[in-house]
């Protein structure tokens, strides 16, 4: 068998030149590509009142996951982000602030008495965490604020929270003008994904509402309605 045939010096340099050529085209379509602005598709978003179509994705922080929160039990300091103080939007009730009962209060409305409030300091408006008043000591209710950079951003927002539960019910005027929705969802870490939850949107802030109850929606949906003009 005979070896293969060198290739003089004439062939090397077409050979060189025709590689030089297809690098130089791959390189120019690179560039191009890099450079280009692609085209955002359209985007279809459903909302409470209908469907709307838009250009491009909103900006909307993902949904906040849905998790379980730890109990915090007597002589235990509050965890980072906590800090242990009346919550503004409303009163706490009994046992922590028993004057509570004499207007809407967390305790009367959600169904389950609590001996202390967080606020919750790394929101913006802040949040607020009420812990029940015997063992295991577990959060019984929450309110978590959260501001989006438009109305319809913080509405976007609202109905891709709900989503992320199930069972969703919409309750439309829950306060003059507002439409919120309720949701299963994950609070009360034995009940599951069962927990009740209400959110609502209100101009550019959007609004959860937690509670440890399985059993109804309704005192999720009351306790919005109880803060909402303080937003």
């Amino acid at each position: 068998m005979s070896c293969p045939r060198t290739n003089g010096p004439r062939t090397n340099r077409l050979r060189a030149l025709a590689y030089a050529a297809v690098a130089a085209g791959v390189l120019a379509g690179c560039t191009a590509s890099a450079t280009s602005s692609p085209t955002s598709p359209a985007v279809t978003h459903t909302v409470v009142e209908g469907t709307r179509t838009a250009t491009s994705a909103p900006a909307i922080s993902p949904p906040r996951p849905a998790k379980s929160v730890q109990p915090l039990p007597p002589g235990r300091a509050p965890r980072a982000g906590e800090a242990q103080r009346a919550c503004p939007y409303i009163r706490t009730g009994l046992d922590e602030d028993p004057a509570g009962a004499k207007s809407a209060n967390v305790a009367d409305i959600e169904g389950d008495r609590v001996y202390r409030t967080v606020v919750l300091t790394r929101l913006r408006p802040v949040g607020c965490r009420f812990y029940f008043y015997a063992p295991p000591y577990e959060a019984t209710a929450e309110i978590r604020p959260a501001t989006y950079p438009t109305a319809t951003a913080a509405r976007d927002a609202m109905v891709l929270t709900a989503r992320t539960g199930t069972e969703q019910l919409t309750e439309r005027d829950f306060v003059a003008g507002l439409t919120g929705i309720c949701y299963r969802t994950a609070f009360f870490g034995p009940d599951g994904r069962r927990d009740w939850a209400f959110v609502f949107a209100k101009g550019r802030v959007l609004v959860t509402v937690y509670t440890q109850r399985s059993d109804t929606s309704r005192n999720a949906l009351y306790l919005a309605q109880a803060i909402a003009a303080k937003f």
